[in-house]
């Protein structure tokens, strides 16, 4: 048998990338399309290899070993604490137990050059990236796939043969997920031969598992810039598509990591567009609102918080990185004069005046006599007048005018919604002002006003979003949980409304049939 040694350069001279890739169970693991496996070295836990038998197997329980050999031991090689039968090829290492004294100097300096497998083997599959990579001299970008951390029937791949309770899992689990995000801390700051990238749509995850099957692999693609992916999405919405915006409003609250998995979570959930807010907090608010009591982790008052939420430049840096890797078209909603100069920097072709300002004139005036670009207006606490206003103002040159239904209240009751304001703007389109774009801006509860909407003829959709629950932020009552899959599950049906309304064109569709056919003599 060859030494391990010429196994793994024999492995990644077939291969043809510096792709590693880690397989867990987790029911994510059937969303990743098995073509992009073959371009990299693949790396089973346990009987992941049930799903896609890989180069090289890490295998420790008797249950996995049990479960891999009924399988008919499909994977390259296989390294474990056991002995494998003879007729397997198959590398025989010390067990190292976890333990909660484990540090990461321990793990990757005390074992030196030597392979182990521990109780939680994505650690031994670290431990090999860190041996590969030494041995290949190359650095390798290693990719967890299907390490979702949950063990109930709707995230768990494949059947669990261990034997253990479900609560007992689920402690194990928790534990892992917690040694894992300390790992990739300490890997992203002290290994230089590996980097470590979660597939998924964690917190900690690196890119989604969307991108991942359009071969968008991290910072090797070449992505459209922002304009490019605008034109897209206008172009869409003239074909007739409704276009979804997630609204981040200051839910990323001023943290990068944040921002950066609402972004990738937005995208991967079937969001079209991403936006923001801008506004010059010491100019926007007077001395005393700033000073009201505003209780939040960054202080005791309405200013503290502000402060601490808005996008700095850096975070605009963020902003943009991440929707560029992501390909997801971004604008933002720009709150005041001083805001307004600020963002002209970014050269957006669409802007928002939202419904919060919708009583500074001057500035909005100011807005629709310098942008070139397409704008969109939200029309929340205001009538007939304003609307007037607004098309007075932004109808004058060639933009598109976004022409937002909105009620500003949070959240909305279905008395509240106006839904058929919509079948207004689709009027004024259809009989005064071609550019105008009828939109609505949902602060209600539930996908049906959105669904109405569509069948009122908005083409943009706007629907606040959220990372998990944070009662100081504004406006979080009324935001979808993307953690929890909310906004996905509030696309869909919004996009099954577009699917049933169909086309205004009467014609026989070739869906139809008739339940007897007539009798062609007695015609």
């Amino acid at each position: 048998m060859e030494s391990f040694s010429t196994q793994i350069k024999n492995i990644f001279s077939k291969s043809k990338t510096d792709r590693v890739y880690v397989l867990g169970k987790g029911s994510s693991l059937g969303k990743i399309a098995k073509s992009r496996l073959e371009d990299g070295v693949v790396i089973n836990i346990n009987d992941s290899e049930r799903y896609y038998a890989g180069d090289i197997a890490l295998v420790h329980s008797l249950w996995a070993y049990q479960s891999i050999k009924d399988n008919g031991f499909k994977a390259g090689c296989y390294i474990s604490d056991k002995q494998m039968p003879e007729s397997i090829n198959s590398l025989q290492v010390p067990y190292s137990p976890d333990t909660y004294e484990t540090t990461e100097s321990y793990l990757f300096s005390a074992h030196g050059d030597e392979l182990f497998i521990s109780d939680f083997l994505f650690l031994s599959a670290i431990r090999l990236g860190v041996v590969m990579a030494k041995e290949l001299n190359k650095k390798l970008d290693i990719y967890f796939l299907g390490f979702d951390f949950g063990s109930d029937s709707n995230t768990t791949l494949i059947q669990d043969f261990s034997g253990h309770s479900q609560q007992f899992r689920d402690a194990v689990l928790r534990t892992q997920e917690d040694t894992f995000i300390r790992i990739k801390s300490y890997i992203e700051a002290e290994v230089p031969s590996i980097n470590l990238i979660h597939v998924g749509r964690k917190p900690y995850s690196d890119i989604s598992i969307g991108l991942f099957n359009q071969g968008n692999f991290i910072d090797f693609v070449e992505h459209k810039s922002n304009n490019e992916l605008y034109l897209s999405v206008k172009d869409k919405i003239l074909a007739g598509i409704p276009m979804i915006v997630a609204e981040l409003t200051n839910n990323h609250i001023g943290d990068e990591k944040r921002l950066r998995t609402m972004i990738r979570m937005a995208k991967d959930e079937g969001a079209d567009i991403i936006k923001v807010q801008r506004r010059d907090v010491n100019t926007f608010y007077s001395e005393a609102e700033l000073m009201r009591p505003y209780i939040s982790p960054f202080g005791n008052t309405l200013g503290h918080y502000r402060r601490a939420v808005e996008l700095t430049d850096d975070l605009f840096k963020v902003l943009i990185d991440e929707c560029r890797k992501n390909e997801i078209f971004w604008f933002t909603s720009v709150l005041d004069k001083n805001s307004y100069d600020y963002i002209l920097q970014y050269n957006l072709p669409l802007i928002k005046l939202p419904s919060t300002i919708s009583n500074h004139r001057n500035y909005l005036k100011h807005v629709a006599e310098t942008f070139d670009g397409d704008i969109v207006v939200s029309t929340g606490f205001t009538d007939k007048e304003y609307e007037d206003f607004v098309l007075n103002q932004f109808t004058s040159n060639n933009r598109l005018l976004y022409l937002l239904q909105c009620t500003s209240s949070y959240p909305a009751p279905p008395d509240a919604c106006n839904i058929a304001v919509i079948r207004h703007y689709s009027e004024i389109r259809h009989e005064r002002f071609p550019n105008i774009i009828p939109g609505y801006s949902s602060h209600d509860v539930g996908a049906l006003a959105s669904q109405m909407a569509i069948s009122a003829g908005a083409l943009m959709i706007e629907k606040h979003v959220k990372l998990g629950n944070l009662d100081w932020v504004h406006f979080d009552s009324v935001a979808l949980d993307i953690s929890k899959g909310e906004l996905k599950s509030f696309i869909e049906e919004v996009r099954k409304a577009a699917v049933i309304c169909g086309e205004k064109e009467k014609k026989i569709h070739i869906k139809e049939h008739h339940k007897y056919v007539p009798n062609k003599m007695n015609n």
